[in-house]
Parts: structure tokens; C-alpha cells; sequence
């Protein structure tokens, strides 16, 4: 079983997805990218020279395309190292395209989908961009992502369609009001307990 833990910066994404693997002993997916390149030392100085490209890649360089193939990349590397096992991935395809998707790059994400397919279900996760921004601010009043214009888009509606266009199951969960435990034990509710029911019934 493939889940894959969706949303805008700031949602919660990565807090949920962990907790929800944890709880349910699946394994968490998350940092695809820098497992690609083998930047995962946060101490070391590759690390830091990776960010700094990175950062200038995602926020300066303006090349949708090349940002798209990039992302596509740790979506691919997620595919191909987790065969066969129950996962949980932080940040994947509908992600992937919300931030970087454009007309000109669309048949960079056909061709994802084709290579890779969807998970079983797809986790949406809501908040508006007030509640986001202060969930920033209360994980790190420095962090970049508060300067960052993009952090104020609503682009829920745009991951929606893309999941609908091609078929991939969705869920959308307002998080607003909800607190961790609350949120996990929905998607454990709508999700896991139905996959595996419907896995029963099959059988």
C-alpha cells in the first residue's frame, strides 16, 4: 500500500506522514531528493552546497521545467526503493506539480505517471494560507518559505484537478480545526482500514 501525504507548505505534511507511519508500521518516504544526490548529512558541507543550489534552482533560476524533472526524480528514486512494502510518502506527485506544473511541463508529469503509476490513495491536506503562515512561524520564525510570495497561493484547487485528470485517488482533509492524533485517525479510518477491507473482500 502506497499513501502518498500531500498539501501546501506549511500544512503539516511531513509531521503527519511520520506519525502516520509510525503508528501503522509502514515505512516513511521523505527527502526523496536529497537521497538521489546522497545529501542527507545536515552537518556536512555537501549538504550545504546542495541547499544553496537547490535554493537557487527552486527560487531564482525560473526554469519550471527543470524544477518539474527534478522533483520527478525523487518521485521516481521513491518508486524504485520501496517495492512491495507498505509506505507513507511525504511530498509526492500532486505536490510535485502544484509547485512547479505548468502548461509548457505537462507531458513531464504524463510521462511520471507512466513510468512510476499513482498510489493508492493520494492525502490532501488543507489549510489556508493564514493558518499555513503561522505554522511556519511557530516551526521557525526565519524560515525562508515566510518571504516566499508562493506560500500565500491556494493551489488546492489545481491538485485536485490534476488528480482527477488522470485518475488518481484522492482525499482532501480540512486541517484547520483538527489536532494530529485527529487528523492520522481519519486517514487511517477513510484509507487504511478501507484499502484493507476492500483487500478482504477481493479475497
Amino acid at each position: 500500500m502506497k499513501i502518498a501525504i500531500e498539501g501546501m507548505d506549511g500544512v503539516g505534511k511531513s509531521t503527519i506522514a511520520k506519525e502516520l507511519a509510525k503508528r501503522n508500521e509502514f515505512t516513511y518516504i521523505g527527502d526523496a531528493i536529497h537521497k538521489v544526490f546522497d545529501a542527507t548529512d545536515k552537518e556536512s558541507e555537501y549538504y550545504k552546497i546542495f541547499k544553496r543550489r537547490e535554493n537557487q534552482l527552486f527560487f531564482e533560476s525560473g526554469n519550471d521545467i527543470l524544477r518539474a524533472w527534478l522533483c520527478s526524480l525523487g518521485n521516481i528514486y521513491t518508486a524504485t526503493q520501496v517495492k512491495d512494502k507498505n509506505i507513507v510518502v511525504d511530498r509526492h506527485i500532486l505536490s510535485n506539480f502544484q509547485q512547479n506544473g505548468t502548461r509548457e511541463n505537462i507531458e513531464i508529469y504524463k510521462t511520471l505517471l507512466s513510468l512510476i503509476g499513482v498510489p493508492d490513495m493520494s492525502v490532501i491536506l488543507y489549510a489556508s494560507p493564514e493558518v499555513r503562515l503561522q505554522r511556519i512561524y511557530t516551526r521557525n520564525k526565519n524560515d525562508r518559505d515566510l518571504q516566499d510570495e508562493a506560500i500565500k497561493a491556494d493551489g488546492y484547487k489545481g491538485m485536485i484537478k490534476f488528480a482527477e485528470k488522470f485518475n488518481m485517488p484522492h482525499i482532501v482533509i480540512d486541517t484547520e480545526e483538527k489536532s494530529i492524533d485527529d487528523i492520522v485517525q481519519e486517514i487511517e479510518k477513510k484509507v487504511i482500514k478501507k484499502i484493507k477491507g476492500e483487500e478482504l473482500d477481493e479475497r
